[in-house]
């Protein structure tokens, strides 16, 4: 066996592979940190989260174990909100796009859900462009995926005909 060989490749191995494991550490570390956070705004209620979703390291959105209340929770340099909401209350969830001036580029992004008791919206906050996110990841994904599982999870107007 050539022994320098052996050691320049391990070395090499070792320079490439370690900063990946590394990298991979922290951001399961961030991960385990904002599950935790959502976990304890949760059991303010006597709640348990049941389905969520994180992306980045600071924005989650949840479901409580026995569906009556969803959790959100985003913190960054311009925007910190920690909002839970009735699922009862639910009338409408969208999508609300907000694109920069004269272009197809989605400036901001979020969850509009529409509220029976006050007839206002909310808006959950995914994605917004600014000096660190200026491209758009999992949050489009995430958002449909969301609204789609609030809309027709809780349909409240429902008209049934009968005929006699």
């Amino acid at each position: 066996m050539d022994i320098p060989n052996l050691i320049m490749g391990i070395t090499l191995f070792a320079v490439i592979l370690l900063p990946i494991l590394l990298i991979n550490k922290k951001v399961l570390e961030k991960r385990k940190r904002i599950i935790a956070k959502i976990n304890a705004f949760a059991q303010l209620d006597n709640k348990q989260i049941g389905e969520f979703d994180a992306w980045t390291d600071n924005s989650i959105i949840g479901i409580s174990n026995d569906n009556t209340k969803l959790y959100f929770l985003r913190k960054t340099e311009t925007y910190d909100e920690k909002m839970v909401v009735e699922l009862k209350d639910i009338k409408h969830c969208s999508i609300a796009s907000t694109y920069k001036t004269g272009t197809k580029n989605i400036d901001k992004l979020e969850l509009a859900i529409e509220l029976y008791s006050s007839n206002t919206k909310v808006y959950f906050e995914f994605f917004k462009v600014d000096e660190k996110n200026f491209m758009m990841g999992e949050e489009m994904r995430i958002a449909k995926k969301w609204s789609e599982k609030l809309n027709p999870e809780f349909p409240k107007n429902k008209v049934l005909l009968y005929n006699i």
